[in-house]
């Protein structure tokens, strides 16, 4: 028969980080996207790096993104590395 295997509790801590992390990541990207949609664009602003050009704009997400994409994948690591294994019998 087999057994059903399950993680120890730091498993199941890092895996519930994960997964709040998750939860707050996607919140911080439409709380970002909503907030930077109300900066009205400044009549003439291109690509000088102000951020309420649209390339600013569109900056700053992908900034945002990497660095939370960054978190998320040491704590998406974490959270596999502490998963159940199989033991050898």
């Amino acid at each position: 028969m087999e057994e059903t295997m399950t993680r120890g509790p730091g498993g199941k801590l890092a895996l519930w980080v994960f997964y709040a992390f998750c939860g707050y990541f996607v919140w911080a990207m439409v709380r970002y996207f909503w907030v930077i949609s109300e900066v009205e664009t400044i009549p003439g602003a291109t690509l000088d790096g102000e951020i309420a050009s649209t390339s600013g704009k569109l900056l700053g997400a992908l900034a945002g993104f990497i660095v939370l994409g960054i978190v998320g994948l040491i704590l998406g690591g974490i959270a596999w590395y502490t998963r159940p294994r199989q033991t050898q019998e």
